[in-house]
Parts: C-alpha cells; sequence; structure tokens
C-alpha cells in the first residue's frame, strides 16, 4: 500500500476566498410595474410613427429621385448638346471651307476659261485657214490638170448631163475661150454633137450647159466648191466644243 504524506501548514498560510452576491430575484409588483399596459403605444400612436415615417421616406426618396434626374439630366443634355454643336460645327466648317475654296481658285478658274476659250478660237481659225489653203491648191492643181488635158472638161459635161432631168438631145455648152480653143486644137470632133459656145465671163475649167428643159453649172470650181464645203462641214464639227458652263458656276 502506498504511503500518503500530509504536510501540516501554519494558520498563516492560508488565503481567505470571497464568494459572490446571489443574484436577488425581482419581485411581482416590480415585474407587473415594468409591464404595465398604461406605457404601451397605441393603435393610433403606431399608425401616426407608420405615416410619419412613410412621409420621411418619400420626401427622401423624392429628394434623391429629383437629384439623380437632374445629374442624368444634365449627362444626357451635355451629350446631346456636344452632337448637336459638333454637326452644326461640321457642316459650318464644311461651307466655310468650301466658299474659302472656291474664293481661292476662282483666278484660276478665269485664267483656265479664258485660256480655253483663246484655244478654241485659235483652233477654229487653224482648221478654216486649211481648209481654204487646200481649197486654193486643189483648185490650182485642177486648173494646170485642164490646161494640160482640156477634155477633161467634155468628161465632166458627160456626168453632168447624166445627172440633169429630160431631154438632152440638144445640148449647148459655154466654156472659156481658152478652154475652147484647146479642145478644137486637139480633136474637133470631141464635141461633135454639142454645141459649143466661148464665154468670156467663165473662167478657165468653167463650164456652163443647157438643154431644152433644164441648165446646171458643169464647172470644175463648182464642184470643188461642193467638196469643199463637205470638208470643212467635217473637219469644223469636228472640234468639241469646251464646256465651260460648269466652270462658270
Amino acid at each position: 500500500m502506498k504511503e500518503t504524506a500530509i504536510f501540516n501548514l501554519p494558520p498563516s498560510g492560508y488565503r481567505q476566498h470571497r464568494f459572490p452576491p446571489l443574484a436577488q430575484p425581482s419581485s411581482v409588483d416590480e415585474f407587473s410595474a415594468e409591464l404595465s399596459w398604461d406605457d404601451a403605444p397605441t393603435q393610433l400612436d403606431v399608425q401616426e410613427r407608420l405615416e410619419e415615417g412613410f412621409q420621411q421616406g418619400l420626401e427622401r426618396g423624392h429628394r434623391e429621385g429629383l437629384h439623380q434626374g437632374i445629374e442624368q439630366g444634365k449627362q444626357q443634355g451635355l451629350l446631346e448638346g456636344q452632337k448637336e454643336g459638333f454637326q452644326k460645327g461640321f457642316v459650318s466648317g464644311e461651307q466655310s471651307g468650301k466658299q474659302a475654296f472656291l474664293d481661292a481658285v476662282k483666278p484660276v478658274n478665269d485664267i483656265y476659261v479664258s485660256l480655253s476659250r483663246w484655244q478654241e478660237e485659235k483652233e477654229q481659225q487653224q482648221r478654216h485657214i486649211i481648209c481654204e489653203l487646200v481649197q486654193k491648191v486643189a483648185q490650182q492643181v485642177i486648173r494646170a490638170e485642164l490646161t494640160l488635158m482640156p477634155q477633161q472638161i467634155l468628161a465632166l459635161v458627160d456626168e453632168t448631163l447624166e445627172a440633169m432631168p429630160g431631154k438632152t438631145e440638144k445640148v449647148t455648152v459655154h466654156l472659156n475661150p481658152q478652154d475652147l480653143e484647146r479642145i478644137t486644137q486637139i480633136n474637133p470632133d470631141l464635141a461633135s454633137g454639142w454645141k459649143l459656145v466661148a464665154k468670156p465671163e467663165l473662167p478657165v475649167g468653167g463650164c456652163h450647159l443647157m438643154t431644152e428643159d433644164a441648165e446646171a453649172d458643169a464647172s470644175c470650181d463648182s464642184r470643188l466648191e461642193s467638196c469643199m464645203d463637205a470638208v470643212k462641214e467635217h473637219l469644223l464639227d469636228e472640234a468639241t466644243p469646251i464646256d465651260l458652263a460648269s466652270n462658270d458656276d
């Protein structure tokens, strides 16, 4: 058996322990006083408090909604104002820039219009000069040809008679005296079926025909004139007039 050691302490070795006081229960009267129905809120007080709280919440919501609406309105108005201002500024700037450009290029455009008209006039003059030169050269070549071979005039008479209406049995041919003399020298029988008559008013190469029903000009100059009219019409119409209406706008 195990032995237990016992220690004896002196009286001064003990410390006194203090226990906390016990809770005192409230009396029935005090508890009843705390739960007295006289101090409880009535239904009217509860209703008033509810209405007061509702009104306060309504006013607070109104203030917050108004503030929020004002802020949103400011932002929306700012965005729309910026958009509208940008659009107006863009249109105004475009119009101003376009007008400034037109004002700047107007002197250059005027010079271009003047040069274009001057060029067109010069081209027309050159075409007229070319046509006149061609006509003169052709006329001299034809006259030189007729001088060497005056019988070519009679070939023109044949072509003219074929195109004339009516009877061509009795034909009178008026010629320049020089042409008539050359034809007679070459071969007097070339125009045995026609009556050849000298007419000083006619130029060299000129030929005027008369039948019982009609008259015709068979001269080389008249034929050349008809050919040159066709050439001029084609050559002068070939130049396309410059459209200056768009440049003047």
